[in-house]
C-alpha cells in the first residue's frame, strides 16, 4: 500500500499529490487479506521526503527507490523475520516541503499518530531529524536515515542506517586530495541551510588533517542562498580566490547543472566534490566530456554504476524500467541501501516490533551489508550514542561521459585515523552531541 500525504488536508494539496501519484510515484495497493487470525503483522513505513516544488527532484526518486524496496520484499511475501514469518510492507509517502523541520513534524504526526507508521525513513538533515526526534521515541518508532546528522542517546529511536551525508564527506574529501596532490587552494561553498551547514562542518573536518600537515589551504570559506539561479557572482567571488578545488553541497539536480555550466563559462578547470551528482541531468547542460576525471562524489551507493554492488545496479535497472534513465538520481540508490540495513535486523529479531528489531541491530557488532559488506558502527565519540552504522563508501569520478568508481573508503577506519584533527572542528561547527 502507498499513500501519499502531507501537512494539510485542502482541497489544492490533495490534487497536487494526486498528480504526482498519476506521475508513477505510487504502485498499485496492496490488499490485505482478511479474517485470517494467524495473518502475521503487517508492517507500516513511513517516508517523509519533499514531494513538491524543486526539491521534489530529490523527493519523487527517493520515494520510487523505497518503493522499490518495499515491492521487493512483498513480492516475496513480506520481509523475512526472526519470528520465522514474512511480514508485508505497507509503505506510505509524506511531504516536508522542502526538508522544513515544521513540516517533517507534521508529516510524521500524520504518519505516526494517524496511520500507525511504526517505522519510518527521513532526511540526515540535522534540524528535520531533530524536530521529530521526541515524536518518534515517545512512540517507539524506528527512524532510519541515508546518513546521520542528527541522533542522541536521549532518542535511541533515531538510527542512521549508512555512513550517508553528511559524513560522507570526510573520506570524500580524503580521496580527491589524495588522487590530486597537486590540489593546494580549497574553496568550500555550501548552502546556507540544515544541510548545508552540516555538509560545510564535515568537509572542513575532513580537510583538517591536509590542512594540519600544511598540504592544503582552505582560501574560501563561505554559505550561500540555495535560491540563488544566477551563479556569476557567487562563483565571480570564488575564482577570485584561485581554487584549485571547489568542494560544495547542495542543489537539486537541475541547479547542479547550471552551476557547472556556470563555473565552464568563467574557465574553472579544478575539481569539483560533492556528496552527488546527478547525471541525466548534468548532461543536459554540460558537456559530460569536458568534466572528465575531475568531478567527484560518493556518499554512497549511485547504483547507476554496475561495479559496485550488482544488487544495487539491479535496483537500478528495476528503476529506469519503470521511470526512464532521465529520472535517475543518486539519492535513489543511497535510500534503497539504507532501507536494506533493516533487513539483517529484521532476519535475526523475535519479532516486527521496533523495540526488537532496534534493540537486534544495535546488539549486532559487525554487520555484512547486502550491499556494503562489512560495517561497524561508529562508537558515540559524535553524538554519545553509537547508533550510526559506518558502511564502506564507493567513490566515483565522471570518466568517458559516464560515472565510474574511483575507489572505495572505509569511513570506520577513516574515523579512527583522523579522529583528533577531524572531531574538534565537528565541535567548532556546534555538529557533535557530545
Amino acid at each position: 500500500m502507498t499513500k501519499i500525504a502531507g501537512p494539510g488536508t485542502t482541497r489544492r494539496n490533495f490534487m497536487r499529490m494526486a498528480a504526482i501519484a498519476a506521475g508513477g510515484l505510487s504502485a498499485p495497493s496492496l490488499i490485505a487479506s482478511r479474517g485470517l487470525a494467524a495473518e502475521p503483522e503487517r508492517i507500516r513505513m513511513g517516508m517523509v521526503t519533499p514531494l513538491e516544488g524543486e526539491c521534489a527532484q530529490w523527493g519523487i526518486p527517493i520515494t520510487r527507490a523505497g518503493q522499490i524496496w518495499a515491492d521487493e520484499h512483498n513480492a516475496q511475501g513480506g520481509i523475512l523475520c526472526g519470528d520465522g514469518e514474512r511480514h508485508m510492507i505497507d509503505y506510505m509517502a509524506y511531504t516536508n516541503g522542502c526538508f522544513f523541520p515544521n513540516e517533517e513534524m507534521s508529516a510524521f504526526r500524520n504518519a505516526i499518530l494517524q496511520d500507525g507508521c511504526k517505522y519510518m525513513f527521513q532526511t540526515y538533515t540535522p534540524a528535520s531529524r531533530k524536530a521529530i526526534a521526541r515524536l518518534a521515541t515517545q512512540n517507539g518508532v524506528l527512524t532510519n536515515s541515508y546518513g546521520g546528522g542528527f541522533m542522541s542517546a536521549d532518542f535511541p529511536y533515531l538510527m542512521g542506517g549508512i555512513t550517508g551525508s553528511p559524513t560522507a564527506f570526510l573520506g570524500l574529501v580524503s580521496h580527491v586530495l589524495e588522487r590530486h596532490p597537486e590540489i593546494k587552494r580549497v574553496a568550500l561553498m555550501f548552502t546556507d541551510n540544515s544541510f548545508g551547514l552540516a555538509g560545510r562542518a564535515y568537509t572542513d573536518a575532513g580537510c583538517a588533517p591536509f590542512v594540519a600537515q600544511g598540504k592544503v589551504e582552505i582560501v574560501y570559506n563561505e554559505l550561500f542562498d540555495p535560491n540563488t539561479t544566477d551563479y556569476f557572482p557567487l562563483l565571480g567571488a570564488v575564482m577570485k580566490t584561485r581554487p584549485d578545488a571547489i568542494f560544495y553541497s547542495d542543489l537539486p539536480p537541475g541547479k547542479q547543472a547550471i552551476l557547472l555550466e556556470t563555473a565552464q563559462s568563467l574557465k574553472f578547470d579544478g575539481v569539483w566534490m560533492s556528496h552527488s551528482w546527478d547525471l541525466p541531468q548534468i548532461a543536459q547542460r554540460v558537456d559530460l566530456a569536458a568534466l572528465d576525471g575531475r568531478v567527484y562524489g560518493g556518499f554512497g551507493v549511485d547504483a547507476m554504476e554496475p561495479t559496485f554492488s550488482a544488487k544495487a545496479h539491479g535496483m537500478y535497472k528495476s528503476y529506469v524500467e519503470k521511470h526512464g534513465a532521465g529520472e535517475w538520481i543518486g539519492f535513489a540508490g543511497l535510500t534503497y541501501s539504507a532501507m536494506a540495513t533493516l533487513d539483517a535486523a529484521f532476519a535475526q529479531s523475535p519479532s516486527a516490533s521496533p523495540q526488537d528489531v532496534m534493540e537486534t541491530l544495535y546488539g549486532m557488532g559487525q554487520i555484512d551489508h547486502p550491499i556494503y559488506g562489512k560495517s561497524a558502527w561508529s562508537g558515540a565519540d559524535i553524538f554519545g550514542v553509537n547508533h550510526h552504522l559506518l558502511t564502506p563508501t564507493p567513490k566515483y569520478v565522471i570518466q568517458d561521459g559516464g560515472l565510474a568508481l574511483s575507489g572505495v573508503v572505509d569511513d570506520h577506519d577513516w574515523w579512527n585515523q583522523h579522529k583528533d584533527a577531524a572531531l574538534p572542528v565537528l565541535k567548532n561547527y556546534q555538529m557533535t552531541e557530545v
